[in-house]
């Protein structure tokens, strides 16, 4: 194209960005995590605090799972069907902060593959509220609509 003196030319090339991959993501996020929450990288997408008694699982895919938290361990899943990301403990006979973890008001399902029981809280309402009891090796796809994203912390009865 010419423009009184100036000439110039416009070049189209086409190019696309390819997407990140999937572990790169997970990577991404195992870093905010940390950076964040503090923890240390166990695993290739896995997080894990109190000397491994809790660990942070991170999805390459956020589609439904399985209830697929290890023998005696207790889990929380950010989605329905047991998707998203796994926060995951094994200890019992204190109070726990979900929060303390960047999962406070995240939980939308969870399984228990642990001889605790535990009671599930939100600390939003005074006084706080019960949400949910997870007995013994028992599971749920989905808390309902009422507790959906409520939770705060929990208090797990050790099991004998």
């Amino acid at each position: 194209m010419t423009i009184g003196s100036l000439t110039t030319s416009l070049a189209i090339t086409p190019w696309a960005v390819a997407a990140p991959s999937p572990d790169l993501l997970v990577q991404q996020q195992v870093d905010d995590q940390i950076r964040s929450y503090g923890g240390i990288q166990t695993g290739p997408s896995e997080v894990s605090y109190k000397g491994g008694d809790v660990k942070l699982i991170i999805a390459k895919k956020q589609a439904a799972g399985t209830a697929n938290c290890p023998s005696g361990w207790y889990c929380f899943y950010q989605y329905k069907d047991w998707g998203g990301r796994r926060l995951q403990f094994k200890d019992c006979g204190s109070n726990q902060s979900l929060t303390d973890y960047g999962f406070g008001n995240l939980t939308t399902s969870w399984h228990n593959n642990s001889k605790n029981t535990v009671e599930v809280y939100d600390k939003s309402v005074d006084p706080f509220e019960t949400l949910w009891r997870e007995l013994p090796h028992s599971h749920s796809q989905f808390v309902g609509t009422l507790a959906d994203n409520r939770a705060d912390f929990f208090y797990a009865y050790c099991g004998k």
